[in-house]
């Protein structure tokens, strides 16, 4: 129930200075923020003078705060002040080591004071936090290249294009790292090698036409005009409207005294396109052609030999070498078909025929002509070999395609072959670890291991395997063994951190908390910084509740960056939070949230543990200093729906309903349509005797689906409560083993309510065979704005009831849901005799439970008797749905109604127990039934029993 009212003046003050302190306080926090704010305002502006000034001014209130800090550094950057802008970043990075925006601004400032080495570092630890943050990649190729380090800014794009395989600004980078690498090698007259550079760059990207010029200069450089040739058609065939491609086979064709061919060339493209280029080119071609047709051509002089006498073997071989080195690939194919037609089975053709589909890629074409020579010659060396080159080629195209089944069928064709067997298994095992075929995987992988003992690739490759296949502890140990043995190559450090994370993960999900330990704590011996595992060692002790050794190893580390990380202290709070010291978590979680004042995952973390911390005190009764939490939770954190409901929930228990209700107000103008705070402020309402708004407000809220009945009855409830007229028809039937105690009584009530008080006007009715018995009676009921009350009442009757009644009793509410009653009766009966009885009763409100433990002491002028009464309500629902049970023993009367009884109840002594169930039917209307079972005791050994039932219907307008 209600405390005792405070003093009003008393309690004005105290809210006065208490808000006086807290708008003080929160004002010294807010001065920093809004430093911050006017700061990046006027850095979004371009205003960056004005900006530092405003940082400056907030550090000085907020020294510690390293947003603000941050943003200083940023603003002496902008303002070209790189010194102090790096000594400030660098001061940043040492309180808080994990941030982003500082390593970018110190990558632009070392940048410019051409410190590219210490730019690059910074770009590394980004990298170690957003591994695929890709333009940090582009960056460390930029600064490479500032250095002049090609060897390292090409590694880089090759990561990085393994990384972006599908970007087009990355493929750029690549392609034109890969043309430096032929530039390179353009220097050395390796002009096969060139070429075969060059092809890889057209493989890589098709659309280059500078790799194509390249690659034809290559072959014509070599002398290699027909290749020469077949580039151009490939190059024309991608690019169809290059003009330098275009006027390199014009070129070529006139170097090969292809005029003719030259001519057609020219001729299609101004067919397509007027230019006077172009017509000059026809011009010069006419020209040319002209003068060296004054001489016959061998090729067009064996053509009309072989015309006349396809047998002639002279012009037929003549004309096909000749078609394949000028590249008339159209006629050498046709000569080729006639040739094969009467010969099928010629090594010579066929080879040859090789040869002109492997210099136009046609690969359908080339495996047929491969497989038809292999199938004739299976023991030529040449053919073989030819035979293996077309399938480990194909292979690869169906690799990079993703069409693992025909590639896979390849490279095991060629697994076994000198030439092939090595990169062969090498995909092979790739693609295995593709399809998850583990098995195969490794007897791949075993294999290359045993031929090639000397290649620590294979082993790297056999760690990752284990791991894949669920190998975790085989693979953590392979991996300390091989970085042991390979101490100066990173990439198996890299692998035994991946291997051992890898296995402490799996011992995590298989909840073997005890190994997950050992394991962890093993692996932080070597590498204490690392956080994934420093978070399973903490984890593992936490799961086995080991808190007090988990929060020792965490403050192990306070000498150490990784303790200073925010991670690694929300660490801490949880551990303590585990444990059940939610004093501590909270006290964790405050320090950091100073200094990151902004950040609001970390706020809710500490309005959470603040939230359990109340509740441990609430369930201890220590309620002052659960609200005390409450509030604070509500600075933190203006919105908190759940530090409003609670602590409003506590103030209306204390009865400080205004006080509740701001409470409930300030957190709704934040968050308007919060139903939960919508319910809260509809039970202040109902607290108030405001039940119209109370209903409003609580109707806005929707409980769950299995207590939408409860929920609309409540409403129903409320809605009746605000009805102010009230008539109540009750009926009592006294039955007893002795029939001159048997009676019945009637009673009509009417019920008016007005703000605090509620006013009864009643009529008993009793009828015996000596007749009629009325009586009339008064009630009236007051609370005060203390929430004590009392109740009055008056009565007067002609015969059976007491010829005069009258009756007082005050309630003083008290602690939280206590009150105590005070009170007295008088009734003059007809018989001439008057009866006093003082009343001391006391009771205690539970959620859906009401006490009541009742003494009476009565006189009759002469004696004295007494009575102890214990009543019961069990709410069910509301406050209108209840069950009733009761006891009591003595030998005063309890129930006014029966005081025409007292002769029956002071001469014997009685027990008594009943029980009874009051329900509201709607809004209006309600009904209750009642029994009470006596038990008098007559003589040392008779008794009589007494029998009571009483039922009653009410309804309100």
């Amino acid at each position: 129930m209600n405390n005792r009212p405070l003093l009003p003046k008393l309690g004005f003050l105290i809210l006065l200075l208490f808000s006086t302190l807290v708008v003080g306080t929160i004002s010294a926090q807010d001065s920093s923020e809004e430093f911050y704010a006017l700061a990046k305002a006027e850095g979004t502006k371009g205003n960056f003078a004005k900006a530092a000034s405003y940082c400056e001014k907030g550090l000085k209130k907020s020294p510690h705060d390293m947003d603000i800090k941050e943003y200083l550094g940023r603003c002496y950057m902008e303002l070209g002040q790189l010194e102090r802008a790096r000594i400030t970043l660098l001061e940043v990075l040492k309180t808080s080591p994990r941030r982003v925006d500082a390593r970018h601004y110190l990558i632009n400032i070392e940048t410019q004071e051409k410190r590219y080495y210490s730019a690059v570092c910074y770009a590394n630890e980004l990298l170690e936090i957003t591994p695929y943050a890709k333009e940090l990649w582009l960056k460390k190729v930029e600064l490479y290249n500032l250095m002049d380090n090609r060897v390292e800014a090409n590694r880089t794009a090759k990561r990085l294009y393994q990384i972006f395989p599908e970007d087009k600004g990355v493929k750029s980078l690549y392609a034109n790292m890969l043309k430096e690498e032929v530039l390179k090698s353009n220097k050395g007259g390796d002009f096969q090698g060139l070429a075969e550079q060059y092809e890889k760059v057209i493989e890589f990207s098709s659309q280059d036409p500078e790799a194509y010029i390249g690659l034809i200069n290559a072959y014509t450089k070599q002398g290699n005009y027909a290749a020469a040739l077949a580039v151009a058609d490939r190059g024309l065939q991608a690019l169809p409207f290059n003009t330098q491609i275009l006027d390199k086979k014009i070129g070529l064709l006139d170097e090969t005294q292809e005029y003719q061919k030259a001519i057609a060339v020219t001729e299609d493209r101004l067919r397509k396109e007027e230019s006077a280029h172009y017509r000059s080119v026809l011009n010069y071609l006419e020209e040319k052609a002209a003068r060296y047709f004054k001489n016959a051509d061998p090729y067009i002089l064996y053509g009309k030999i072989y015309e006349k006498n396809p047998g002639n073997k002279e012009a037929y071989d003549f004309l096909l070498n000749t078609a394949i080195s000028r590249g008339y690939y159209a006629e050498a194919e046709e000569l080729l078909r006639r040739g094969l037609k009467s010969n099928p089975n010629s090594k010579e053709l066929l080879a040859k025929q090789l040869y002109l589909y492997e210099t136009q890629k046609n690969w359908d074409k080339i495996g047929a002509t491969a497989e038809k020579l292999y199938a004739l010659f299976p023991n030529d060396g040449d053919v073989k070999y030819r035979y293996n080159a077309w399938i480990f080629e194909k292979a690869k195209l169906d690799f990079k395609e993703v069409n693992y089944k025909e590639a896979l069928w390849g490279f095991l064709k060629v697994s076994q072959s000198p030439e092939y067997g090595r990169y062969a298994n090498q995909y092979i095992f790739a693609i295995q670890m593709q399809q998850k075929s583990f098995a195969d995987a490794n007897r791949t992988i075993d294999n290359l291991i045993r031929t090639y003992p000397n290649e620590s690739q294979y082993q790297l490759n056999k760690i990752d395997l284990m791991i894949n296949s669920g190998e975790f502890e085989q693979a953590y140990q392979l991996a300390n063994t091989a970085a042991n043995k390979y101490p100066k190559q990173p990439e198996f450090a890299h692998m035994q951190q991946e291997a051992a994370l890898a296995y402490v993960s799996h011992l995590n999900k298989v909840e073997d908390y005890g190994n997950v330990k050992t394991v962890a704590d093993t692996i932080l011996k070597t590498n204490p910084d690392n956080y994934d595992v420093f978070n399973y060692a903490i984890g593992a002790r936490v799961a086995m509740q080991q808190y007090d050794e988990a929060i020792a190893f965490i403050q192990s580390k306070a000498q150490t960056d990784l303790y200073k990380t925010k991670a690694v202290r929300l660490k801490l709070a949880g551990v303590y939070s585990a444990k059940g010291d939610h004093q501590e978590a909270v006290a964790v979680l405050k320090d950091l949230q100073k200094e990151y004042p902004y950040n609001d995952s970390l706020r809710t973390n500490l309005t959470d543990e603040m939230l359990m911390q109340a509740k441990v005190l609430d369930d201890s009764a220590q309620f002052d200093q659960s609200k005390a939490i409450y509030q604070e939770m509500l600075q933190i954190d203006p919105k908190n729906t759940v530090a409003a409901v609670k602590l409003s929930s506590y103030l209306i228990d204390q009865n400080q309903l205004d006080e509740a209700m701001q409470v409930v107000d300030g957190v709704l103008a934040l968050r308007k349509n919060d139903a939960d705070l919508w319910y809260q402020k509809g039970l202040i309402y109902e607290k108030m005797g405001d039940y119209q708004l109370a209903r409003e407000y609580q109707a806005k809220f929707m409980g769950t689906l299995d207590k939408a009945k409860q929920h609309q009855e409540r409403l129903e409830f409320l809605e009746g409560k605000d009805f102010k007229n009230q008539v109540n028809l009750s009926y009592l039937n006294v039955t007893a083993d002795s029939t001159w105690v048997n009676t019945s009584i009637a009673t009509f009530e009417y019920l008016r309510k007005a703000k605090n008080n509620t006013y009864i006007g009643r009529i008993n009715y009793a009828a015996r065979q000596s007749g009629v018995g009325l009586q009339a009676e008064a009630d009236w009921y007051h609370t005060f704005k203390s929430k004590s009350s009392f109740l009055a009442n008056i009565g007067v009757a002609d015969r059976f009831f007491p010829k005069f009644k009258a009756a007082f009793s005050y309630f003083q509410p008290f602690a939280k849901n206590w009150q105590l009653e005070l009170g007295g009766r008088y009734a003059a009966m007809a018989s001439g005799v008057d009866y006093l009885t003082g009343i001391v009763g006391l009771e205690r409100n539970f959620d859906k439970v009401w006490l009541n433990l009742k003494g009476l002491i009565f006189s009759d002028g002469t004696d004295l008797y007494n009575s102890i009464l214990l009543q019961s309500r069990f709410y069910m629902r509301n406050e209108a749905n209840y069950i009733v049970a009761m006891a009591g023993v003595g030998t005063a009367p309890e129930d006014q109604r029966l005081y025409f009884q007292a002769n029956t109840f002071t001469s014997y002594t009685n027990s008594m127990v009943g029980a009874g169930y009051y329900h509201q039917i709607n809004s209006r209307t309600s009904f209750g039934v009642q029994g009470n079972w006596y038990n008098f005791k007559m003589t040392p050994t008779s008794f009589m029993n007494q029998y009571n039932l009483f039922l009653t219907v009410k309804t309100r307008f």
